[in-house]
């Protein structure tokens, strides 16, 4: 399936040390990931989430920090610990996977799928209005996507303009190549005209909701303690009306199982900020539900309770 995307390469500008090193890492993973066996890439690149596990204290407080918030134990309980070391490992596991896969056929990844609740997502189809999936960074969204447009839905996806634009422009292209449609996220800041309009042509919007990237998100409550969470999947269900979907994605021995819960939206009131938060809080709920399921699959490397970490 071949998409065009209204991506277009920023103005150029130098690259940083660091962003030249970040693109040469990701484009080297990508390169070897797709000439291992996929056992034995799956092995290699588990160990080496675990040996950063040792070695980057500062990631490994962060995420032990998060895991501990999940699990409600200490940050040194042994549990703690070891979820923590596992979630190296699988976010690991997670690159190996999302860079194989764009060598995989439609058939070996629909074969490496089981679903819960995936009816729901061809039910809304049917009916036309488009769909709003919200999606946690869990286990690998990027193989539910892939899996869901090799079922022939049609998929739009908008992706963090990262740096160097050569490491966007690699993801973008990783992501077309799964028939994916990707918008940008800061594309002319037409990001909105460009969802609802894909909305009405009735395509299926995936949008990671679990970081608030802007630092103007909705404060919501989660395992306990009040964070952030974009408001973008809100003020985009109450623009368009349109059917939201809640998808999490955990990585199994041989590949992965997706479960779809539709979302009942609350009654609006008229006050367009107070039902965008009521929306955002029961997306919440949904996502503390999923990542409570199988915290090690959690992938957010970044505080997300900013109080746990100081």
């Amino acid at each position: 399936m071949k998409t065009e995307s209204p991506v277009e390469p920023a103005e150029e500008r130098p690259e940083t040390p660091r962003e030249r090193t970040a693109y040469i890492v990701y484009a080297s993973a990508s390169w070897i990931a797709k000439r291992l066996p996929t056992r034995l890439g799956r092995a290699l690149f588990r160990w080496l989430g675990g040996l950063t596990y040792r070695f980057a204290s500062g990631s490994r407080a962060t995420v032990a920090a998060n895991q501990a918030r999940v699990l409600g134990r200490p940050v040194d309980d042994p549990f703690v610990v070891a979820n923590t070391r596992e979630a190296f490992r699988r976010y690991a596991r997670y690159w190996y996977d999302s860079f194989a896969i764009e060598g995989w056929d439609a058939d070996q990844v629909l074969a490496s799928f089981t679903w819960d609740g995936d009816e729901h997502l061809f039910r809304l189809a049917e009916e036309g209005n488009g769909t709003i999936a919200v999606l946690p960074h869990l286990g690998n969204w990027d193989a539910s996507a892939r899996a869901m447009a090799d079922r022939g839905l049609r998929m739009v996806a908008v992706a963090e303009h990262l740096r160097p634009e050569r490491l966007f422009q690699l993801f973008v292209r990783q992501r077309e190549r799964y028939g994916i449609e990707v918008v940008a996220l800061d594309a002319h800041h037409s990001v909105g005209r460009a969802l609802t309009s894909a909305l009405a042509d009735n395509k299926l919007i995936g949008l990671l909701a679990d970081r608030d990237l802007t630092g103007r998100g909705i404060e919501v409550e989660m395992f306990g303690a009040r964070r952030r969470l974009p408001a973008g999947p809100a003020m985009l269900a109450l623009s368009t009306r349109a059917p939201v979907v809640v998808v999490g994605t955990f990585e199994t021995p041989t590949g992965w199982h997706g479960v779809v819960w539709p979302l009942a939206i609350p009654e609006r009131t008229g006050d367009r900020r107070a039902d965008a938060t009521a929306i955002t809080q029961v997306i919440a709920d949904a996502f503390e539900r999923l990542i409570a399921m199988s915290p090690p699959d959690w992938h957010v490397f970044e505080p997300a309770w900013p109080q746990d970490t100081g």
